[in-house]
């Protein structure tokens, strides 16, 4: 039910977005959604850099019983 809400809710939002005006640097940022695909990839690449680095920094389970 929470989800059906939030994915009306960003599809809604996506939709306005093509309603208001932006002042763009990029060309890119003008595109319907950029904000949100970016939102996207970003937390995707956090997780998928945290899964790794959580492996890189990982510690023995008897790291302190030395």
């Amino acid at each position: 039910m929470i989800f059906r809400i939030f994915l009306c809710l960003c599809a809604a939002l996506v939709i306005i977005e093509i309603a208001v005006h932006r002042h763009v640097i990029f060309s890119w940022e003008g595109w319907p959604g950029f904000y949100a695909l970016w939102g996207f990839v970003s937390l995707f690449a956090i997780v998928i850099l945290g899964k790794y680095l959580g492996r890189l920094i990982k510690r023995d389970e008897d790291y302190y019983d030395d």
